[in-house]
């Protein structure tokens, strides 16, 4: 089940790819300090309505960043490696396209300026943005050549002003043809040389986790198409990538890791169709996880953000409320 960026609420697809040469470690950084947490919150039931908040990792400290209207959703941020600037997706009925903004909600700026109409409703397909480590570049999906069979959903780079974007997985492909495949959510290697993202595929009806260089060369999977992976995260040591199973299920789901190199596959939550874990995050000192859970705390249903070692214990409920929040980034301290 694709998650598409066009649409009131794109549910979008997210695709890992991921890739290091040596083995696990092999793409060491500099660990950061953790800092808040963002996360997008549903304002209304019919989740046609969302904004992105930040708190404190002890649950306190809650802030409101965006303030769409009616209509609009807020989603996926995404911290600056400085802790300065927040990435973010817009998605109403015209698709989706990239702001970054301040933590304090000042300073929005438009990133999508050569987004690409999908049909004449004018509609575009930017999203699931992620930095890289360097701050100067930005990872992300972009869907082209309209929408049905021969809609093209491939994961691009480009410059943090919107500029030089320039497209990584599936470079021969042409608006000619159908596409089996579908890219995108990629996340950045510490190193800054390998992106990880989730690749749909069509016949199989599955997600993997995949990593590839970002010439396109390179392309390896590092999940087994069964577990339906999805929604990836590269921890700062570069030991680990992080992402969610059972991606097309909505009553269950777990969060695993894997290295880079396709070894040491493990779950860290073990939930058996009592609850799904959603998209995850490393914190900057890559000793903790951030993750939606459904059911939360509040209304039947509805997902908290929680926090947990990255063996999966001593597990904690952050925002404890009545509305679905998820989609969490663990940010740094800003410099």
């Amino acid at each position: 089940m694709r998650r598409l960026l066009t649409g009131a609420i794109a549910l979008s697809l997210v695709l890992v790819g991921l890739g290091v040469a040596g083995g696990p470690g092999a793409h060491g950084a500099k660990a950061g300090r953790n800092g808040r947490i963002a996360f997008r919150r549903y304002l209304n039931k019919g989740q046609t309505r969302g904004a992105l908040y930040t708190i404190r990792p002890d649950g306190t400290g809650l802030r409101q960043i965006t303030h769409p209207r009616r209509g609009i959703v807020t989603d996926e941020p995404h911290w600056s490696p400085n802790g300065r600037w927040i990435l973010y997706q817009v998605e109403n009925e015209n698709g989706s396209r990239l702001f970054k903004i301040r933590p304090n909600g000042s300073g929005r700026k438009y990133l999508s300026t050569r987004c690409p109409r999908l049909d004449e409703a004018g509609r575009c397909g930017d999203g699931y943005a992620s930095w890289f480590w360097g701050g100067k570049r930005i990872a992300f999906q972009r869907e082209s050549c309209g929408t049905g069979s021969h809609n093209l959903i491939a994961v691009y780079v480009m410059r943090a002003d919107g500029t030089k974007a320039r497209r990584v997985t599936q470079r021969s492909a042409t608006c000619a043809n159908p596409h089996p495949k579908a890219d995108g959510a990629p996340t950045v290697a510490p190193s800054g040389k390998r992106l990880t993202f989730e690749r749909f595929d069509n016949k199989r009806g599955k997600h993997a986790i995949f990593t590839v260089r970002l010439d396109g060369t390179g392309l390896k999977r590092v999940t087994p198409w069964r577990i339906d992976a999805a929604q990836p995260d590269w921890s700062s040591t570069g030991r680990w990538i992080a992402f969610r199973t059972q991606e097309q299920s909505e009553t269950k789901g777990n969060i695993a890791l894997v290295h880079p190199d396709a070894t040491g596959f493990h779950r860290i939550t073990h939930g058996h169709g009592k609850r799904k874990w959603l998209r995850c995050s490393f914190s900057p000192n890559g000793k903790k996880i951030a993750a939606g859970r459904v059911p939360g705390s509040g209304e039947a249903g509805n997902a908290d953000v929680y926090i947990m070692k990255i063996d999966g214990s001593d597990r904690r409920n952050v925002t404890k409320s009545r509305p679905w929040e998820s989609a969490s980034n663990w940010g740094p301290r800003p410099t």
